[in-house]
């Protein structure tokens, strides 16, 4: 397969209109987020393998074309290491087409890889709105505060940004402050032109408070001022993050199929 130069991402994004992971792909393309593109051929290519820093890897085109093309050498000597160099030892695969499972083993040989699946949500801006205002349950003592260079600075930007400066400039970081201690923090792991995708994690000790549901309403005001669409995706067994997408406005659509496998 050959390596495309990142100048010539823009061109295969249309192959990967059937993936339905919605945000990261189209970083990669734009330039937004760390990635790298395998194609069978330059002129009209009919199979696509994209490498992201994220230990998230996609593929598109026709599954029997994989064999031929060498695709499982691509991902077992170049993508898999260079995921472990980032510090990754658990990788998944997502497939833009249905077909693909039944070539896994030629694809991933001796793997054990496992189906699993993930949810992706549809963002509803009018119920969003519709619910009460959240500024009022911001606790005594607590503030919220976009990332700055300062905090950006101490906690890093999040790996599917190439840089601070560039997680500064395209990307959107909400931390909840109790006191000096960042309670809970909602950032864009990666972003698109169109999209950003959101992140949450509160501290054990500030959980069950309600602080990730206002972290994640002021990052959803935000992204929709800056003309972005937030976007949400989990694990299907994540039954916390399904609630409290629900609870914000987002609607679960069908669950698709992703293959896991560690190193």
């Amino acid at each position: 397969m050959i390596e495309l130069h990142p100048s010539e991402f823009a061109g295969v994004a249309p192959l990967l209109e059937g993936i339905q992971q919605k945000a990261l792909p189209s970083a990669i393309c734009q330039g937004y987020s760390p990635g790298r593109i395998f194609v069978d051929r330059r002129d009209l290519p009919q199979l696509i393998l994209v490498w992201s820093a994220l230990g998230y890897y996609f593929i598109a085109g026709s599954p029997v074309l994989a064999h031929a093309v060498k695709a499982s050498r691509v991902l077992r000597e170049i993508f898999v290491p260079a995921s472990q160099a980032g510090g990754e030892s658990s990788f998944i695969l997502v497939p833009a087409q249905a077909g693909w499972k039944e070539h896994l083993p030629a694809l991933l040989p001796g793997q054990e890889v496992i189906e699993i699946y993930r949810r992706p949500f549809q963002f509803n801006l009018a119920q969003f709105q519709a619910l009460p205002a959240w500024q009022a349950r911001i606790p005594p003592g607590c503030q919220l505060r976009i990332m700055d260079a300062a905090l950006t600075e101490k906690l890093g930007a999040p790996p599917g940004w190439f840089s601070s400066e560039a997680f500064l400039a395209n990307g959107l970081g909400i931390a909840l402050l109790a006191g000096d201690e960042i309670a809970s923090l909602c950032v864009s792991v990666f972003a698109s032109r169109e999209r950003m995708e959101m992140d949450i994690h509160t501290e054990e000790k500030h959980q069950r408070k309600g602080f990730a549901a206002l972290a994640a309403s002021a990052f959803i005001e935000e992204c929709l001022r800056r003309g972005k669409q937030p976007n949400w995706e989990c694990f299907w067994e994540n039954k916390a993050s399904t609630a409290l997408a629900e609870k914000l406005g987002f609607q679960a659509e069908a669950d698709y199929p992703v293959y896991y496998w560690e190193a």
